[in-house]
């Protein structure tokens, strides 16, 4: 039995998660899942190094580290797209080419590349099943990214994109600071709660992919977007949230609501609120979420759960954002809510 099979642990079909630690670089290089690769190593010394993954529904993460420098030969299998980064200083290289701070590394299955990665190098690692962020493209993304993900190799360097990508596989990888407690328990909590994660992360990717091709300073979209499409974009959100009394979790959503493309509402809510999507629809599940927690009658009410359902995976980041919009945690304004609706005291100064 190998190490990966020993450390495998899998509490449904669709949910694997598994840490392997490993003392040759061959059996390194056969522990990756939905892989084909051969590594070669390239400075002296015994090799040892470890792979933290797990899979989810269509999305795979995973960070890998290694001792020694080594030059792999890698191609995913399946219809997939893999993002690779590291936020160490010193840098790899893809086909001889250099990968600079901030930029990732993409390619579809069935290309095979090279990668080189120095001694004692970590590596971020994300593979997501093609079709479903497919689901994700509304309007003239769709044609963006089909154009792309077939010849996707290096993003322009964007430290923004690398940051958030590299938080969300620290979370489902190492999750005593989510909302989704600890993985290594695979219990039927943490489970639900995976599972709720599934979407949001794969919205949260074509986002963050989305980011990375476009220039929201393009003067084709500012030429093209008159204040009538603004005005009929703003519309839409504020009648969705009026007619369903639901909010949209993910920008996605928003660009099936409106059907508009990412470019085209991101430019459309900072000329029409002043505000980025995200901040508006992060905002309105924040004050959703605060009306939740003064009006409920159960005290014993577990905010990470109600975090979630509102789309906030990361429990510190909630809290924080919580306390900077209302001036308060959660919690206070659990502690308070009793009083909330005790119609308070007036004097009347006329009287003396």
């Amino acid at each position: 039995m190998s190490i990966l099979k020993q450390h495998h642990i899998s509490s449904s079909s669709t949910l694997k998660r598994c840490k392997s630690f490993t003392f040759d670089v061959n059996q390194q290089a056969e522990s990756l899942v939905q892989w084909e690769q051969r590594y070669n190593q390239h400075s002296s010394g015994t090799f040892n190094g470890y792979l933290d993954e797990l899979k989810l529904d269509g999305i795979h993460f995973f960070e890998e580290f290694t001792n020694r420098t080594l030059l792999q030969q890698c191609s995913i299998n399946e219809d997939n797209l893999w993002l690779g980064f590291s936020l160490q200083q010193q840098r790899p290289k893809i086909n001889n080419q250099e990968i600079l701070a901030g930029q990732i590394m993409t390619r579809p299955s069935g290309v095979e590349f090279e990668l080189l990665t120095p001694s004692d190098f970590s590596i971020y690692g994300l593979v997501i099943n093609k079709e479903s962020l497919s689901k994700e493209m509304v309007g003239p993304d769709i044609e963006l990214w089909q154009n792309q993900s077939t010849n996707m190799q290096v993003s322009a360097p964007n430290h923004y994109v690398t940051y958030e990508l590299a938080k969300i596989i620290n979370l489902v990888l190492n999750t005593n600071n989510s909302t989704i407690g600890n993985s290594e328990i695979l219990d039927q909590n943490n489970l639900s709660r995976l599972t709720k994660l599934s979407p949001l992360i794969t919205s949260k990717v074509a986002d963050l992919l989305s980011r990375t091709e476009y220039d929201y300073t393009d003067p084709k979209v500012t030429h093209l977007t008159t204040n009538l499409t603004i005005q009929k974009v703003v519309a839409d959100i504020t009648n969705y949230v009026k007619e369903t009394s639901s909010y949209p979790l993910t920008i996605s959503e928003l660009c099936k609501i409106t059907g508009v493309g990412r470019r085209t509402l991101q430019y459309c809510f900072e000329h029409g609120f002043g505000i980025s999507p995200i901040q508006y629809i992060r905002d309105c599940r924040l004050n959703e979420i605060r009306r939740i927690l003064l009006n409920s009658e159960d005290k014993d009410i577990i905010i990470a759960d109600l975090a979630l359902d509102f789309g906030f995976y990361h429990i510190a980041t909630f809290n924080s954002q919580y306390k900077h919009l209302f001036g308060e945690t959660p919690s206070q304004t659990i502690k308070r809510s009793s009083g909330y609706h005790i119609v308070p005291m007036i004097k009347d100064i006329t009287k003396g």
